[in-house]
């Protein structure tokens, strides 16, 4: 099936819309963007049962305080049509069984309270927060050498030899080298799940990325994370491009050593199509790098760090994690809630509570669990809705694998619903009252991330960011620029985790394309947007 689209994106994911978006708007091209859910936009897809709207993978977002450059950038790629609503304040509550904490839009707000808890270490605190910006910055600089863009390569290089302290020494090398108190430790680390690694596996310039990130709140799309993709895909029709949804693609279709297309098949309920060909000169892979370079590119295609990926996938298998889904029948601020996310934590050891994550499925506790209450994020909610998730392993289900989604058996759907009622129980001891509100409960499990996203092992995060991802040799896997002539890669593999990061990703990504687009390029564009 011939076409004559001049790029094609494989995945409607936040970076491949950034890249669909900008390439429309900035240089006029006509785009397809293929995708296997009935909804563009990946981990920002949403969807309803009834009257509960639920999220899948975006719950929060930072930075995107009026007048910054993150609030300029999604104004730019979703065309100025999503408004972003402050969350509650404050946004992020961390809760243990003796000792609540808090995370508020004003970063002095949020020093001063864990000065207060912990008077001891107050002049660590503050050092704390000095010190978290710079390895953020660190591990930027060590990302950002691999954009198209000459400025910003120059610039990493030299910020990254100054930058102290070391980006890649993890969390908990950090926290025990600077503070006694086991307690403000483990809260120091609370939003660990933001980027799925406990202190002892996550590098210290990742977890400086999100608390920078989120230092100055937390936003959430008014309508829900739904209108993201929606946005995204009016501007990529606009401009005559076309999102194609129902499309798994199956191989990139590659040539004298060039991509020149991919063959995708359409699916749906009753099966799966016969084999689509799309053509294009240029094409951009926001699938993953795992997923990319282990499946849609043939295994005759020469890759020279094909089996480093392997190794590097059998030592550190991704991340995944459990969602529930909550309808509930009253307002969770009866229950006290204001509407913050709620991190819950038994244990002080995150490390413990994280290399436990599979052994709580035979209907333990699980330890720990994220809550998110949709509904009071969203100002034009039709009725209240909650989130928990809780991280597990993708062993304990893959037997189930091939099983068609809805449609496993009775054993898996007993232990799906033992899983629910553990984490339920586990939210309840922190928030008594809200098992008695459930009217609608849904699970999610690995195998649903594997569905719908194709990400190896039902991956939440990409490629697992222990500190040896970010090593020089293991950063060519994530390079924008494939070792295949015309095809590139985007995403959050490419940059960073979550929406931001992948957003991140594709602005990387149209810094290599044929009639890249520039850092300046995107400025200008961004300025006359405001």
């Amino acid at each position: 099936m011939a076409s004559d689209y001049d790029l094609i994106v494989i995945g409607s994911g936040m970076g491949g819309l950034t890249v669909a978006s900008l390439m429309t708007q900035l240089r006029g091209k006509r785009v397809l963007v293929l995708e296997k859910h009935d909804h563009p936009g990946g981990y920002t897809h949403d969807f309803k049962r009834g009257r509960y709207h639920f999220d899948t993978g975006l719950h929060y977002l930072g930075m995107l305080h009026e007048g910054s450059m993150m609030r300029n950038l999604f104004d730019l790629i979703l065309d100025g049509q999503v408004e972003w609503v402050p969350m509650p304040d404050p946004y992020d509550t961390f809760m243990y069984p003796d000792l609540r904490a808090h995370i508020y839009f004003d970063p002095r707000r949020t020093i001063a309270e864990l000065c207060d808890l912990f008077p001891e270490e107050a002049r660590a605190i503050q050092r704390y927060f000095k010190h978290i910006p710079r390895a953020a910055a660190g591990l930027a600089m060590r990302i950002q050498r691999r954009n198209g863009w000459g400025l910003m390569r120059a610039i990493a290089a030299v910020l990254r030899s100054v930058l102290r302290p070391s980006p890649t020494q993890t969390v908990k090398a950090y926290l025990d080298a600077h503070f006694r108190d086991p307690r403000l430790k483990a809260v120091l680390a609370s939003q660990w799940g933001d980027y799925g690694l406990p202190p002892g596996l996550a590098p210290l310039g990742l977890h400086g990325m999100v608390v920078n990130f989120y230092s100055r709140g937390g936003y959430y799309p008014r309508g829900g994370s739904g209108v993201i993709g929606a946005s995204a895909r009016q501007i990529v029709e606009r401009g005559g491009g076309t999102v194609l949804l129902r499309r798994e693609v199956q191989r990139i279709l590659i040539e004298k050593g060039k991509a020149v297309g991919v063959e995708a098949r359409k699916v749906s309920a009753r099966g799966a199509g016969e084999p689509e060909q799309y053509f294009a000169p240029a094409v951009v892979s926001n699938a993953g790098a795992a997923e990319t370079y282990l499946g849609l590119i043939p295994e005759d295609q020469p890759i020279p760090f094909r089996d480093d990926i392997r190794r590097f996938l059998h030592d550190h298998p991704p991340t995944t994690n459990l969602a529930l889904f909550l309808g509930l029948d009253r307002d969770p601020r009866e229950l006290g809630c204001n509407g913050a996310n709620l991190w819950i934590y038994d244990d002080l050891d995150h490390d413990a509570t994280f290399a436990r994550r599979a052994d709580w499925l035979d209907g333990k506790s699980p330890g720990q669990a994220y809550v998110s209450f949709h509904s009071l994020k969203q100002p034009d909610a039709e009725a209240h809705a909650a989130e928990i998730l809780a991280f597990t392993d993708y062993a304990p289900f893959a037997r189930w694998r091939d099983q068609p989604w809805m449609k496993r058996d009775a054993e898996y759907q007993q232990l799906k619903q033992r899983i629910a009622a553990s984490m339920l129980a586990q939210v309840e001891r922190y928030v008594p009252g809200l098992t008695d509100s459930v009217q609608f409960q849904e699970l999610g499990t690995p195998l649903s991330n594997e569905h719908f996203t194709c990400h190896t092992q039902g991956a939440s995060y990409g490629i697992t960011s222990v500190p040896e991802r970010f090593d020089e040799a293991n950063l060519t896997w994530t390079h924008p620029r494939t070792p295949v002539e015309g095809l590139f890669m985007s995403g959050q593999d490419v940059a960073g985790l979550g929406v931001s990061g992948a957003m991140i990703g594709g602005l990387m990504c149209v810094s290599h394309l044929p009639d890249r687009i520039t850092m300046l390029d995107v400025r200008r564009a961004a300025k006359r947007k405001i």
